[in-house]
């Protein structure tokens, strides 16, 4: 991830985010759960390319990473999911989050 963002090369971070999320998953049964799983796979059939869930006691947060202008579909699709949308964006030094 580290090397990615310093190349500048944000379009990788979802794959990065994709595949440690399903490393994750095989390390411990509790990292997910069917509901997590479902929205997930949502967000990718709508043009996320990878996420990360944070939060402990199975709560918290879901971030996804959707390249171009995919972010709109994917807040589309995962609508009915009931949760809150964050936008963020990466700025030269760091990055900055806000809500809708």
């Amino acid at each position: 991830m580290k090397e990615a963002l310093l190349k500048g090369d944000i379009h990788n971070i979802g794959k990065i985010l994709d595949y440690g999320f399903r490393f994750k998953k095989q390390m411990a049964s509790g990292i997910s759960n069917d509901a997590m799983d479902t929205i997930y796979e949502t967000a990718l059939a709508a043009g996320a390319t990878g996420g990360k869930i944070s939060g402990a006691g199975g709560g918290g947060f879901m971030m996804f990473y959707c390249p171009d202008n995919t972010r709109y579909a994917v807040q589309d699709a995962l609508a009915g999911f009931g949760g809150e949308f964050r936008y963020y964006r990466f700025v030269e030094h760091g990055l900055s989050t806000w809500s809708i």
